[in-house]
């Protein structure tokens, strides 16, 4: 059974990394505790664990969220990408029939969902798949800790617009062959150029949301669906 601690923990991570606090947020362990009707003892150790990840920076009263400069936030694309690359060439040459059939089974549920969020589901548990037909724990690990630091720092929106997702399944269906042809050097070449995609995405979003609450920026429309699955 998951101790208090993790339970906290998970359940902060994904506030986090879902848009769930706002910028200036302040993480208090007497409030946390409260809140969650435990002692501050797994409260303090689960809010340190978001800190030793990245997500959170320590102050006098509590937390706060840590925001990162835009020198730091490429820096977690690049390492990002270049791990996400590796599993796919790992998964490339070590998968399993199992592997395969999960992979397959992700593609085919992608293709059937209609909303943004369940897609959006479906591509984070199809990257995992990767990661799984990796058979690298380390990977797997790191790339964790860095989906939440992405995330945190730059989260995803889906303009809700017809066929958002098409280029992005069709290049999961790459992969896939890719992966399953064993064709290693085909699958990490596919995986940087998709991280690329994502990544320049979501700088793009960025850069535009942080131009739309300027001071004196004109309108404040927010027609994007912040995506809470990535």
């Amino acid at each position: 059974m998951a101790s208090a601690r993790d339970t906290i923990y998970e359940t902060l991570r994904s506030r986090l990394t879902s848009g769930h606090y706002p910028d200036d947020a302040s993480l208090i362990p007497q409030v946390l505790s409260e809140e969650f009707e435990v002692s501050r003892t797994p409260v303090r150790e689960a809010l340190g664990l978001l800190e030793r990840d990245g997500l959170l920076v320590s102050t006098q009263r509590g937390f706060t969220l840590r925001r990162r400069s835009d020198e730091e936030m490429l820096e977690i694309f690049e390492a990002r990408a270049i791990l996400e690359s590796s599993a796919a060439y790992a998964a490339a040459r070590r998968r399993s029939p199992i592997d395969l059939a999960r992979l397959d089974d992700l593609i085919e549920r992608t293709r059937a969902e209609r909303e943004p969020a369940a897609i959006r589901r479906c591509f984070n548990l199809w990257h995992e798949a990767v990661r799984q037909a990796a058979h690298n724990q380390t990977i797997g690990e790191l790339l964790h800790t860095l989906d939440a630091q992405a995330k945190l720092s730059a989260p995803w929106k889906t303009p809700l617009a017809e066929g958002t997702f098409d280029a992005s399944i069709a290049e999961h269906e790459q992969m896939t062959e890719a992966i399953r042809a064993q064709d290693a050097e085909r699958a990490r070449t596919l995986m940087l150029e998709h991280q690329a995609h994502d990544r320049d995405t979501r700088i793009l979003q960025l850069v535009s949301q942080m131009a739309a609450t300027a001071p004196g920026a004109s309108g404040s429309a927010e027609p994007d669906h912040v995506e809470k699955e990535t």
